[in-house]
């Protein structure tokens, strides 16, 4: 058969099983002379039909027509544009032909060519096999680009996109589609869109999720569509791949607090691009690291083998990468990829967010998943929130992140959370700002649990912060200074994590720590209230959460470092404290903390004015009516004095119960005007309801004296001055009829003040 087919195309090298060296050599001369080489695919359609139904001789038969007839046809329609370089068996009845075209050649006039040899093989073909008379032999036909850049595996490729292509025929829109998606991935005309992750408490963007999407003017707009044709062709893991260095292409817009999600198939996540090193230079480039990426494990496919699947996510780990499972609650296996993966963030699909605000059912699983990610430290996001009553219904039952066309739909750039849902996120922050208690009454300086730790420059060598931390077994965290400001933090932990990372030692030991700090880490003002900074290290994600906080002074220079252990010691002591001495029947401060705080408000410096405030004719309710009336009389006045404070106060305002009828109300000197007019006009419709009921002959209402303080600094040495110059003031305040209030600056009480001393 050999010298038959070498005789009938003399021109021609023909068949032959694997001659791939030799082929890459005949390539990329034909490459290097400025010439296309075009792969064309051919094979019989079901010839094993064919066999099945004739049996295996004539099924041999018909390849040996076919293998006859191929060069002859392959010489009548491709040598009218180029030449043949050979034909190759692939394997059965699949054959690739090679044809070299002078200069470039575009995609329809492959498409014409491939049309034109489907014709002439089929009409040779059905011509010489008469013992087929049932139906005539069809022949499939592909084609693909070599550009010679990799030859040997463009090969291989150009085998499989021509297969894909072939398979669908030639004339068919699928075939154009598929035609059309392998031009887009070889071009890797692939954009990314990005919607705004938001943390719902405030309304701050966590990051972006980045969102593939093909060419507007193509049928791969959507990015299920682009999906499903590269499920249809086998290419996912390209796709993906092509995806990523996409989204990665905007770090730079990243902030370093700031995040940003990229899908990972289970199929692809082996993706040397992201573990190999490649990627860590953007990093470098732009001041971030790798945690600042999310990988989404999407649930599109459930995961096989979950002990090399966690192996790789390891990989990902050692890395520094945040790992997040997608669409939880839609199926597959996403609550068993929770329980193997551990991840930083749970993702629930939007099926479960879907009017969930007239759903109980939906809204017992979400309180059931946020028990949960908070028992075991990661994060819950919601998808897909499309109405302001969903999210409200989220954030009620303590949903943290979200994302939806309502917070802010996929756009080109980093878009931001829209106007309606920042209107709304900020209304139900005062809200919720509103229904706090009142502030803690001691609230110690950061100082008074300051630690200190070993800072380097931020051009330290890793090498070198990795010998301070095995010199210092103690040492948990180094500060990064530059020019005396922390910019970065390093903790043990974390660096050994990195550094065990099966290149970790390879790729930084010799780079400055600046490349793998931490470099957004929280910081504090040595004045800060301690319960707001032990809130805001609460609130971090879970790889940072025990880090340490950094203390700095006024002008932004290192002072020393808090540990999270130890604020959360403090905080619980305190809170112990409270507990104590707080009054039982009010929930208030009492004495211990009152002249505690009045201690402190001594020593500042800002103008201040403590108020007083003592009930009229309390005592003459409480025998009358019994102390229960007199106990709600207490109640409901602690509750008038807190609603003045929190709707007209500041956030440093303090309340306290001195004992009985008497209040303490500590608050800026530009807030005391607004308060005190507050408290003089709804203090009689607070008790409407019970000295109406119980008004006797003689018109007992109930009544408040307020007396007014000055404290300026330096007027006052001790609270004994301070609570004797009160004492006087309420003593006038009560000799006037009803709710009144009276300020020592008055130049009345003043005068008298000064005439009795």
């Amino acid at each position: 058969m050999w010298s038959t087919l070498m005789q009938g195309f003399r021109r021609t090298p023909l068949f032959s099983l694997d001659k791939r060296q030799w082929m890459k050599s005949i390539i990329s001369q034909e490459v290097e002379k400025g010439r296309s080489v075009v792969m064309f695919y051919v094979d019989i359609v079901k010839l094993t039909e064919v066999e099945n139904r004739y049996g295996d001789v004539i099924a041999k038969r018909v390849l040996h027509i076919f293998e006859r007839i191929l060069p002859a046809v392959s010489r009548h329609v491709f040598e009218i544009r180029g030449r043949i370089l050979a034909i190759q068996k692939l394997w059965g009845d699949d054959f690739a032909i090679y044809v070299s075209f002078g200069g470039s050649v575009n995609e329809e006039d492959c498409r014409m060519l491939s049309i034109h040899f489907q014709e002439q093989a089929e009409k040779q073909l059905n011509r010489q096999v008469s013992f087929v008379n049932r139906e005539e032999l069809r022949v499939h036909i592909g084609y693909a680009n070599l550009p010679g850049q990799d030859i040997v595996k463009e090969m291989y490729t150009s085998v499989k996109h021509a297969v894909h292509m072939a398979k669908y025929g030639i004339t068919s829109e699928k075939y154009t589609n598929v035609t059309q998606f392998h031009k887009l991935l070889t071009e890797e005309n692939i954009q990314m869109h990005f919607m705004p992750i938001i943390h719902l408490p405030d309304g701050e963007t966590l990051g972006w999720e980045a969102l593939a999407r093909g060419p507007i003017d193509s049928p791969f707009a959507s990015p299920s569509m682009l999906f499903n044709y590269a499920e249809e062709t086998d290419t996912v893991f390209r796709l993906e791949h092509i995806c990523r260095k996409r989204a990665l292409e905007q770090l730079r817009y990243l902030k370093p607090q700031q995040k940003l999600f990229i899908n990972l198939d289970p199929r692809a996540i082996d993706d040397p691009f992201l573990l190999r090193g490649e990627v860590f230079s953007l990093f470098e480039q732009y001041g971030l690291n790798p945690h600042n990426i999310v990988f989404e494990i999407t649930e599109r496919h459930a995961i096989s083998n979950y002990a090399v699947f966690r192996k790789i996510i390891e990989e990902y780990r050692k890395k520094g990468y945040l790992i997040a499972v997608d669409d939880a609650g839609a199926g597959y296996s996403s609550l068993e990829s929770i329980t193997e993966i551990y991840p930083d963030f749970i993702k629930l699909d939007m099926s479960l967010i879907r009017n969930v605000d007239v759903d109980p059912i939906k809204q017992a699983l979400l309180e059931t998943f946020v028990q949960f990610a908070d028992k075991v430290g990661c994060k819950i996001i919601a998808e897909g929130i499309e109405t302001q009553r969903e999210l409200e219904t989220l954030m009620e039952v303590g949903v943290t992140y979200g994302q939806g066309y309502f917070l802010g739909k996929p756009d080109k750039g980093m878009t931001q959370v829209s106007g309606q849902a920042m209107n709304f996120l900020r209304f139900m922050q005062e809200k919720r700002e509103s229904e706090q208690g009142e502030p803690l009454l001691f609230t110690p300086a950061m100082s008074e649990i300051l630690a200190k730790t070993i800072c380097v420059e931020k051009h330290a060598k890793v090498r070198r912060v990795h010998e301070i931390f095995e010199q210092n077994q103690r040492i948990e965290s180094i500060v990064v200074l530059e020019e005396g400001e922390p910019i970065g933090l390093i903790m043990r932990f974390q660096l050994y994590q990195i550094l065990g990372g099966q290149y970790g030692i390879a790729l930084y030991y010799e780079r400055s720590i600046s490349q793998i700090m931490n470099a957004n880490p929280l910081k504090a003002f040595k004045d800060d209230r301690l319960d707001e900074v032990a809130r805001r290290a609460m609130a971090r994600d879970a790889y940072h959460l025990y880090d340490v906080v950094i203390i700095i002074g006024e002008e932004n220079e290192y002072i020393g470092i808090v540990t999270v252990q130890s604020l959360l010691d403090k905080m619980a002591s305190i809170k112990l404290e409270m507990a104590t001495s707080a009054n039982p029947l009010t929930g208030l401060p009492g004495n211990v903390q009152i002249e505690r705080e009045l201690n402190k408000r001594i020593k500042q410096r800002e103008s201040q004015l403590v108020i007083y405030c003592d009930l009229d004719r309390f005592k003459w309710f409480n025998d009358r009516y019994g102390f229960e009336v007199g106990d709600q009389i207490i109640v409901r006045t602690a509750n008038l004095l807190k609603e003045a404070v929190k709707r007209f106060g500041s956030t440093t305002d303090f309340v306290g119960h001195i004992g009985g009828d008497d209040f303490i109300i500590i608050t800026q000197a530009d807030c005391a005007q607004e308060l005190v007019s507050f408290l003089m006009d709804a203090f009689s419709p607070y008790f409407a309801d019970i000295y109406e009921k119980r008004r006797m002959g003689d018109g007992a209402v109930l009544s408040m004296s307020m007396a007014g303080v000055r404290l300026i600094g330096g007027k006052y040495v001790n609270v004994e001055g301070l609570a004797e110059r009160a004492a006087y003031v309420k003593k006038l305040a009560k000799e006037q009829a009803g709710t009144v209030f009276l300020d020592d600056g008055d130049f009345r009480a003043e005068e008298m003040y000064r005439s009795q001393v």
